[in-house]
């Protein structure tokens, strides 16, 4: 997910890239699965088994909900998975299409999911550390996906990830796009969450509250304004929209399914 952050991007920006770094070398998997189970000293047989198996039952329910509300004969071939994480999605989208590209700003997350791939004799898999302009990803893609990896990047950098995805979709082709759009979290919860993301002490000190290490990375996360993602989506002729709202623990969101126009002077451009 994710770009790598260069000197002059604003400091939230660069320490939400040094967080996903963090979370790759120490905590890949909990990076993914923010459930206790699948911190890396816990992981174990069971653990790994079910934190896959959510992966194969989420793709069986997103190629249901695209053929259900989109194209009723949708049948991927090229996948771009954005934030694939260790592969937990990648590997049972590879074993429903032809080629899937999956990008990471976490180098240890994609170490993690070319050994995941591996070790299941995945092979029509490519990996790719991501930017914000995607400049490791060739080609375009006939279903774009990623779920549970916006809510992380400022919405501000979020939506230019946006227009690169949608640049690369094909026409005729689906994206499925996972955004965050409020949080239910009390306000004294998200004052907390702010200086956290901005006073490095004040993470340190909730670390030890909550017996962590004191330099455990905070996972940064933000709402989206969906009356913007949904505008650029009708300005690029997308006329037909399938949503389906989620709620992971109080941070409510929507993942939106749509289809790239297929005539050419349909717009094209999000």
């Amino acid at each position: 997910m994710r770009r790598r952050a260069d000197a002059g991007a604003p400091k939230v920006t660069r320490e939400s890239d040094a967080a996903w770094n963090r979370y790759g070398d120490i905590d890949p998997y909990f990076g993914v699965l923010r459930h206790d189970r699948f911190h890396r000293d816990r992981l174990d047989d069971v653990a790994i088994a079910e934190f896959f198996q959510s992966g194969e039952a989420h793709v069986d329910w997103l190629l249901r909900a695209i053929r259900d509300g989109v194209d009723e004969a949708f049948a991927p071939r090229r996948v771009l998975d954005f934030g694939c994480g260790v592969g937990r999605l990648l590997i049972p989208l590879a074993r429903v299409s032809g080629r899937v590209v999956g990008v990471d700003i976490s180098e240890g997350m994609l170490r993690e999911a070319r050994h995941n791939c591996a070790s299941r004799g995945v092979v029509n898999v490519d990996l790719a550390l991501s930017d914000d302009g995607l400049s490791g990803v060739e080609g375009t893609f006939d279903l774009i996906h990623s779920w549970i990896v916006f809510q992380h990047i400022l919405p501000r950098r979020g939506m230019l990830i946006f227009q690169e995805l949608f640049r690369r979709l094909d026409r005729g082709g689906v994206g499925a796009l996972h955004f965050t759009y409020r949080s239910t979290a009390s306000r004294s919860r998200r004052s907390i969450g702010w200086l956290r993301s901005r006073m490095p002490g004040v993470n340190v000190l909730v670390n030890i509250a909550q017996r962590r290490p004191p330099s455990y990375p905070l996972m940064q996360m933000h709402a989206y304004d969906l009356n913007r993602i949904v505008a650029r989506l009708h300005a690029a002729g997308c006329d037909r929209i399938h949503a389906h709202l989620t709620d992971h623990g109080g941070h409510l969101g929507v993942m939106l399914m749509f289809q790239k126009p297929r005539a050419r002077d349909a717009g094209g451009q999000a």
